[in-house]
């Protein structure tokens, strides 16, 4: 089952955002998904199967600044990888397209890191329709 991301999951979530890389404290974590879903075009939904949440995904709707329209922009997606290839990921994007459509939405789209590793999530990514069209930079600060 697909639902909106509760509070009660943030461990599960924790978990798998450390699979996907990002790992944080459980305190921090809950506090900036708070922040976030705070916002009113950000999202969080989760995968759930018999009480035990498998999978996420992170979407926010932005604009085009070259055209008009919306967009539905992907910011996290992952799936337990003890669940991988059951569909999960599928049923996730599948949720988060049918929500840009309903919601006038003219595309998705998501930036996937270039390491090796993650060329399985890029094969998925084109086998479900996304078209490589970019390539993305990103310019960090210093940590105070």
């Amino acid at each position: 089952m697909i639902r909106h991301y509760q509070e009660k999951d943030v461990l599960s979530c924790q978990h798998l955002l450390l699979e996907l890389g990002y790992p944080s404290q459980l305190e921090e974590l809950n506090e900036r998904l708070s922040q976030l879903l705070d916002q009113p075009d950000y999202e969080l939904l989760v995968y759930e199967e018999d009480g035990q949440v498998l999978g996420l995904i992170g979407y926010a709707k932005m604009y085009f600044f070259e055209r008009k329209g919306a967009y539905l922009r992907i910011l996290a997606l992952v799936v337990d990888s003890r669940h991988r290839q059951k569909g999960i990921a599928t049923a996730l994007l599948d949720k988060v397209k049918h929500v840009a459509q309903k919601s006038g939405c003219l595309a998705l789209a998501l930036n996937s890191g270039m390491a090796s590793e993650r060329k399985t999530a890029h094969h998925f990514y084109e086998r479900y329709g996304f078209e490589q069209a970019s390539v993305g930079f990103a310019y960090h600060f210093e940590e105070k």
